[in-house]
């Protein structure tokens, strides 16, 4: 049985022996793929990567002139089942957090600007939502799926993550009292 399979991988191999360009491309994807795990995820505990955006109502909105308050950073799209789910849990807790000085941001993954202002109206949502049209900020946080959420202290801090959604208005808050 081992002979007869080894003589099947043999054939194989032959069969599509690779030449040397292949070869070549092979290394390279396997160099790529390796590169891709060693970065890893963001670190808590470290500096949250800037970032400055536009606003759905075109506002400029910078990460640095929040240093002092709380940030809950969200990212996610319209067509994301737990994104969307999340999105009233988000609501409320800005509704509640506001004048404690949290912010929470919504930051869109390369959606089109009609769909999304759709998306708000229909989920009467007004906390600032963000385009991050090209994916720069999206890669800077190394989101990988959506929904992904941070929280940053005013201290600029990454403090901690929550990914795959289930975020809910009362885990925002314990997250902001236990990192106050």
């Amino acid at each position: 049985m081992w002979c007869h399979l080894m003589g099947c991988c043999w054939e194989l191999r032959m069969a599509f022996k690779p030449d040397l360009l292949g070869r070549f491309l092979l290394i390279v994807f396997f160099a790529l793929v390796l590169c891709a795990m060693a970065r890893g995820p963001l670190l808590k505990g470290g500096p949250a990567p800037l970032f400055e955006l536009k606003s759905v109502e075109g506002q400029m909105v910078n990460l640095s002139e929040l240093k002092g308050e709380f940030v809950v950073l969200n990212f996610w799209a319209t067509w994301c089942a737990p994104c969307i789910k999340e999105m009233p849990e988000l609501q409320k807790a800005h509704h509640y957090l506001e004048k404690e000085g949290v912010k929470i941001l919504a930051i869109n993954l390369g959606e089109k600007l009609s769909r999304i202002e759709k998306f708000i109206e229909e989920n009467q949502l007004n906390f600032p939502v963000l385009l991050d049209s090209f994916g720069n900020t999206s890669e800077k946080y190394r989101v990988m799926s959506l929904p992904v959420t941070y929280f940053i202290t005013p201290d600029g801090i990454l403090r901690d993550e929550m990914f795959g959604g289930g975020l809910t208005r009362e885990i925002i808050e314990a997250k902001v009292n236990q990192y106050k």
